[in-house]
């Protein structure tokens, strides 16, 4: 599965999902993880209304089913959810490498259902797109 983290340097969560210029996007599953690119967003200009704001982040993320964020509003985590991404809040200045290791140990050791339900879902996608 696919999985986002609002970072502006890629190395840490470091910035509020509204205000993101850019997100790291990772690869992750029972094997291990993968960075896979860096999704920067578009400058905007004054006019450019916040409802909009967010919705150009969902779009850019809607392949991913998990976003790790350090701080989002709940306008954002109702349109994330409604495009079937699952909002994790960290603490701000977590590294993501450490996010995903602890998510790898989670998997093999005794994994949480949101994480369980989040394969799933990545899971199921695959499937319907191969057929």
């Amino acid at each position: 599965m696919k999985i986002a983290f609002a970072s502006i340097n890629g190395k840490y969560l470091d910035c509020h999902f509204g205000q993101c210029s850019s997100f790291s996007i990772f690869s992750f599953s029972a094997n291990g993880y993968k960075w896979l690119e860096s999704r920067s967003m578009p400058e905007y200009s004054e006019e450019t209304h916040g409802h909009e704001r967010i919705q150009s982040r969902v779009d850019a993320i809607r392949d991913c089913k998990l976003l790790f964020v350090s701080t989002i509003g709940n306008e954002a985590v109702q349109r994330l959810m409604n495009a079937g991404i699952m909002t994790i809040k960290v603490n701000a200045g977590t590294e993501i490498i450490a996010q995903l290791e602890k998510m790898r140990l989670m998997l093999m050791e005794h994994p949480p259902l949101w994480l369980l339900r989040a394969m799933l879902r990545s899971d199921d996608d695959e499937k319907g797109e191969e057929a």
